[in-house]
């Protein structure tokens, strides 16, 4: 399992450009655990203290708000390799600003923040990256808010369809992973608003729809949607 997770480690962000004997000497040298989850699970809810570095080995976690009538915002899906809420760990008030659950069966390492502190200290790399994940937060946090609070629900969903091209290399074909109410949930709308926006953009001839697969027409004009 050690040398295992020395492979996972060392294809994460946090451990890039350290040597997996490097990596080695971070697990013999500190205390850490791995903890199972299952998608039934919460792994933590808005309030909970973040006393520890916890970094998604395998599986997904997903970050998201309540609101007071029980709609789900998604903020964030925390994949392998990622680490959870690394701006809260050694933040003055260090708690989950969200609930967080599995997305699916999930592996999580913990490290108390006081002794991954001290490997900081030890290994200026992993300081570094450490510091580049957080400022990384920051401009994450930025596009989230502006796409969340400025942008129309059109504008929503032209950006969300023109990032999941980009990922899988600017295909015109994209084949949505989540459902319709999840996107809902996931731009804080009615399942109802967000198909008709989707129906909008097809009428203006920029997508067409066929389940949950859209083809781009027109890149110009959904990259123009506010």
């Amino acid at each position: 399992m050690k040398l295992n997770l020395v492979d996972h480690l060392s294809q994460t962000d946090l451990f890039s450009n350290i040597d997996k004997t490097e990596v080695e000497v971070f697990l013999e040298k500190n205390v850490y655990n791995i903890k199972e989850y299952t998608k039934n699970d919460v792994f933590a809810l808005a309030g909970d203290k973040v006393n520890y570095l916890m970094l998604v080995i395998d599986g997904s976690l997903i970050a998201r708000m309540v609101s007071e009538s029980g709609k789900y915002i998604q903020i964030d899906k925390i994949d392998a390799g990622r680490i959870v809420a690394p701006a809260m760990l050694f933040a003055s008030q260090n708690v989950f600003p969200v609930n967080v659950i599995p997305e699916e069966n999930t592996s999580v390492f913990f490290m108390h923040r006081d002794c991954f502190l001290s490997a900081m200290h030890r290994n200026e790399k992993l300081l570094h990256n450490f510091i580049q994940i957080v400022s990384d937060i920051n401009r994450f946090l930025s596009t989230k808010i502006h796409s969340l609070s400025l942008k129309s629900i059109r504008g929503k969903l032209a950006e969300y369809i023109l990032q999941e091209s980009d990922k899988i290399g600017g295909e015109n074909t994209i084949r949505l992973t989540l459902s319709k109410q999840e996107l809902a949930d996931k731009f804080a709308v009615t399942r109802q608003a967000l198909s008709r926006s989707l129906s909008e953009l097809e009428d203006a001839g920029m997508i067409i729809v066929k389940g949950r697969e859209i083809t781009i027409i027109n890149k110009g004009c959904l990259s123009k949607e506010e």
